[in-house]
């Protein structure tokens, strides 16, 4: 928000209501008319139609046009490191295609995988690496797409494979040290970060275990199919791409610059490291791909290296299974993720500025007394805040805002509160379409958090064990009556952690 752009309140509920309640209503006629795929463009309509009603009761009820396109400037402008990321996604997914890596991950995980194992293993996988770099896009980009792909040929859903991956990057992420969201969730409630990583710890160990189980039997129940044939993908394989280990290069590049650099330069690095491996172990495709065009080796490359970097990799074999496998990627199929997080960040500061979101979460404050309300209201709101907001830094930040003072009052442990706001909003992002997490997650595997949401245990789970155990254990962790309140919690930091995803 601008400097000398200063909110004002709403007093209206009924603007309130209308404003928000309009967006829902939009958002789930979408849902239920066009079901996952409305992601691929009336949702991103509907909420436009959103923004457009919120715009006007805005004006409507005395908030200036000059300063609702301030605030939602500044909004787009702090998503922008998300937005590039999504471009660098969209690039080395397409450069991941071309250069053989998915088809060497596809190759070699049939050769020596089994199905029966594939979704815990990637779970498990995905877990450990995005705590290890603190970064769950990055986790999501390396694992999540190329085992996604590798499914279908290994005769498993990849609905599963996508859920297991999901789950395990933010269950990483949200545990992580050098975790952009670890950090700032700490740091705006003023927990310690062990004690911060304890408490949070205790609310997901129970997903995660469930989890487990779910992707072990589900992975026993799948990898069973008869018509699994390792030898006929080999042999398909084999018959357009150049498979060797090396093809890992890029994916291995982007894991070990993930925790040096922005995750924006990262994956660049990784695409374009990964279009000119392709110039040396791909060639036979890429004669394949640019036949009759007469322009040499370096110039079919050139081209077509810039072609499946904004427009995405097309194999066009004649082969269905293989044609339907490999394609996707390029900037382009970016375009209606980035659509949508442009519309949520600027709807999301539109209803933060005019006072919406206070307003309505005014009953819920004032219903918050005691320990185990408060941690329940902060669950609640911490959901909804990532659905109105679609922004999960925001919904941390407000949260903490809203009810910072009620657990000093109460003389819970700071860690209570960061636990309780990263349990319930931060680890449930991911399920909302319009969420950076959730739009982040289906631009980048293909596949629409709608419908791998039945498989995402952990991630709606969380937030229910989160509020069992503050009516249970939390709301008895009390700060010892020889320590201040305001002294454990100290005072709002001046200056909040950088994203990571920035550029």
């Amino acid at each position: 928000m601008s400097d000398d752009v200063e909110s004002r309140t709403t007093s209206s509920l009924i603007a309130s209501l209308v404003t928000v309640g309009g967006m829902v209503a939009l958002i789930f006629a979408s849902v239920l008319l066009f079901g996952e795929k409305a992601e691929d463009g009336p949702l991103q309509i509907a909420m436009t139609l959103g923004l457009t009603l919120a715009l006007v009761i805005a004006i409507t009820t005395g908030n200036s046009a000059e300063d609702l396109a301030a605030v939602m400037s500044d909004s787009i402008n702090s998503a922008l490191g998300t937005i590039f990321v999504l471009i660098a996604v969209g690039a080395l997914i397409g450069a991941l295609f071309m250069s053989g890596t998915i088809a060497s991950v596809i190759y070699f995980g049939a050769q020596y995988g089994s199905p029966r194992f594939l979704y815990i293993i990637v779970f498990v996988v995905a877990s450990g690496l995005s705590y290890a770099i603190g970064s769950s896009f990055t986790t999501i980009a390396a694992v999540g797409l190329p085992f996604v792909a590798l499914a279908p040929a290994m005769q498993v859903s990849p609905l599963v494979t996508a859920a297991a991956a999901v789950c395990g990057a933010f269950t990483g992420d949200s545990l992580g040290r050098i975790s952009d969201t670890f950090i700032l969730t700490a740091s705006v409630v003023g927990a310690e970060a062990m004690d911060h990583a304890r408490a949070l710890r205790t609310v997901l160990a129970p997903g995660w275990i469930a989890s487990a189980v779910l992707f072990l039997f589900l992975g026993w129940r799948h990898g069973m199919s008869d018509n699994y044939d390792s030898v006929q993908i080999l042999q398909a394989i084999d018959e357009h791409f150049t498979v060797s280990f090396i093809s890992f290069l890029p994916l291995i590049l982007v894991l070990v610059l993930s925790a040096r650099t922005t995750a924006f330069l990262s994956l660049m690095a990784g695409a374009i490291t990964a279009a000119v491996l392709a110039a040396f172990t791909q060639q036979d495709l890429i004669d394949a791909l640019m036949i009759d065009e007469g322009l040499g080796a370096l110039g079919g490359w050139v081209k077509l290296s810039l072609e499946v970097l904004g427009s995405g990799f097309s194999l066009n074999s004649g082969s269905e299974t293989l044609d339907s496998t490999f394609v996707g990627g390029g900037v382009v199929s970016m375009l209606p993720t980035i659509w949508l997080i442009l519309v949520a960040a600027a709807f999301g500061a539109l209803v933060e500025f005019t006072g919406m979101l206070r307003r309505l979460l005014a009953p819920l404050l004032a219903w918050a007394t005691g320990g185990a309300r408060l941690i329940v209201a902060t669950a609640v709101t911490g959901i909804g805040l990532n659905a109105a907001t679609a922004d999960p830094y925001m919904s941390i930040i407000l949260n903490s805002a809203t009810y910072r003072e009620q657990y000093i009052k109460s003389r819970l442990e700071p860690y209570v509160a960061s636990a309780a706001i990263a349990g319930s909003g931060s680890i449930f992002s991911p399920l909302i379409p319009w969420n950076v997490h959730g739009a982040f997650v289906a631009g980048t595997i293909g596949i629409g958090v709608l419908s791998i949401a039945p498989y995402a245990v952990l991630l709606w789970i969380t937030p229910v064990v989160l509020i069992g155990i503050g009516i249970t254990k939390f709301k008895r962790d009390e700060i010892p009556d020889s320590v201040t309140a305001e002294e454990s919690y100290g005072s709002e930091p001046s200056e909040l952690p950088q994203r990571r995803t920035s550029t």
